[in-house]
Order: structure tokens, then C-alpha cells, then sequence
């Protein structure tokens, strides 16, 4: 029987149970002890890499396959040539892997009032990205409606957290660094981070930008003849760092929703090309 409006209502928060267990696990493991949490930073890494690759990959091959769509003829051998390889694939896969490191490593530096808004990010994605299919469904070509509304919906959702983020950190208690050089800034409030694992020492090198950035904002008036720039370092670092910690949280929901929704055909699909060989 054909699923009706009121059956697809009933079911709609189920639908999205894969983001709400995605981002749930990420607060797990941010929140465990170090040692053990180190431990399982590596397969940590590894899974939430391959999330954000699969979102990524399934933009780029839409964006290839457009180009190859209108300037190729559709019996042309270079269609299956240039519609993406192995270089495609490792070149995101590489992206994915200091995306996730940035990921995993700012949520574990990250204080409790960050979680609401990485929260309210899910619920805002998905009320975007709906928003967005019902104005495209006119416009896209249905197999295509569900990957470009995926494309399209990464852009305003990162700009949005990253905006709060960026509001967040200001508004917060910040560690008071004015009138202290910088290696001292650093010196005094790295000592007893524990550096002895992998996880420990990208703690201690997130936790090292994070204090230059402040340093730097605080020390601008204060040093006059330097004050412009060490504004603009201090903003410039706040800004990439939020900036690059929202776009991987929305790339990782994105792809966990692309893995989701298209099965087998996005999860598997998108990398099954890469190893793909010309034939006769």
C-alpha cells in the first residue's frame, strides 16, 4: 500500500534517528576519560572520515558528472574516464582525514555550551534541507533532488554554526593572557596536558591555537605599534578554526545522511568507480 502523508508525519522522526545516533556517539567518546579515548581515536578517525568522504564524494561526482553531461556525447569512452577515479578519491579521502582530525579534536576541547548548538545544528539542517527539496522538487530531476539538495544545504548550514560558534567563544570566559608573551601565554597553561598519546598531542596543538588566537585579540591594544595586526591574526584564527570545525560537523551529518538515505548506492557506489578499469 502506498505510504500516505499522515504515515510519512508518523514516521518522520525515525528518519533522521542516523544523525541523532551519529552526533550521539561523538559525545560519547568526546566525553571519555583520556586514556581510553585515546585508545579509540584511531577507529574514531577512521569512521568519521569516511562520513564526511561520502558526502563529499557524492558532490563531486555530481559536479563532474554535469560537466561531462553537457560537453561530452553520451557514447564518448571519457565519460566513464572522467567521471572520477582513484585520484578523485584520494584527494577527498585526504581532506576527510584532516577534517575528521579537526572534528575529533575540537570536540574534545570543546565546554558544554558548545553542545546545544551542535545539537540545535541537526534539527536546523534538516528543516534547511526540506525547506530546499520542496523549492527544488520543481526545478531537479527526482534521482537527482535528494544529492543536490545535499550539496546545496552544506554552504548555509556551516555559515550559520560557525557563526554561533564564533559568538560563542567570544561571549564565554576566556583565559586572561594580556601583558604575557606568548611563549609564556602558552608555557603557563599547556603544562600538565598530557601529550604521551596521538589524541594528547593534536589536544595540546588545538589547545596551542586556540590560546594564540586569544593572546593575540587581548595583546592588540596593548602593543600599539603591532595592534592592527594581532587583531587581525587573532580574528583570522578564530574565524578558520570555527569556520573549519562547523564546515566538518555539517560534511559529517551530510554524509551520514547521504549513506543513509541512498543505501548501498551511495555508501558503496561512490567509491566502486575509484577501482574501476577501462574496457574493451
Amino acid at each position: 500500500m502506498p505510504e500516505g502523508p499522515a504515515t510519512r508525519r508518523r514516521g518522520l522522526p525515525w528518519q533522521h534517528a542516523h544523525l541523532v545516533a551519529a552526533v550521539s556517539i561523538l559525545l560519547a567518546w568526546s566525553l571519555l576519560a583520556e586514556r581510553l579515548a585515546g585508545l579509540l581515536f584511531l577507529p574514531a578517525w577512521v569512521l568519521v572520515t569516511q562520513l564526511i568522504a561520502a558526502g563529499s564524494l557524492e558532490a563531486a561526482r555530481l559536479r563532474r558528472r554535469a560537466w561531462l553531461g553537457q560537453y561530452l556525447r553520451d557514447g564518448s569512452p571519457w565519460h566513464r574516464r572522467l567521471r572520477g577515479g582513484v585520484l578523485m578519491v584520494a584527494r577527498h579521502q585526504l581532506l576527510a582525514a584532516f577534517l575528521a582530525l579537526l572534528l575529533l579534536v575540537k570536540l574534545r576541547l570543546l565546554i558544554w555550551v558548545g553542545w546545544p548548538l551542535l545539537l540545535l545544528a541537526v534539527a536546523g539542517l534538516v528543516m534547511l534541507r526540506n525547506a530546499l527539496r520542496r523549492r527544488l522538487a520543481r526545478h531537479v530531476i527526482g534521482e537527482h533532488l535528494a544529492a543536490v539538495t545535499r550539496r546545496l544545504v552544506v554552504m548555509p548550514a556551516a555559515g550559520l554554526l560557525a557563526l554561533a560558534l564564533v559568538v560563542a567563544a567570544l561571549w564565554l570566559p576566556q583565559p586572561y593572557l594580556v601583558g604575557l608573551g606568548w611563549e609564556e601565554a602558552l608555557m603557563g597553561h599547556l603544562q600538565g596536558r598530557d601529550a604521551a598519546s596521538l589524541l594528547g598531542v593534536f589536544q595540546r596543538l588545538g589547545s596551542a591555537v586556540e590560546l594564540t588566537q586569544y593572546w593575540a585579540m587581548q595583546n592588540a591594544v596593548a602593543a600599539l605599534p603591532l595592534g592592527a595586526p594581532l587583531a587581525l591574526l587573532g580574528w583570522l584564527l578564530l574565524l578558520l578554526t570555527q569556520s573549519a570545525f562547523a564546515w566538518a560537523y555539517v560534511r559529517l551529518l551530510v554524509g551520514a545522511d547521504a549513506m543513509r538515505r541512498e543505501g548501498r548506492r551511495s555508501a558503496i557506489a561512490l567509491l566502486q568507480d575509484a577501482g574501476e578499469e577501462e574496457r574493451p
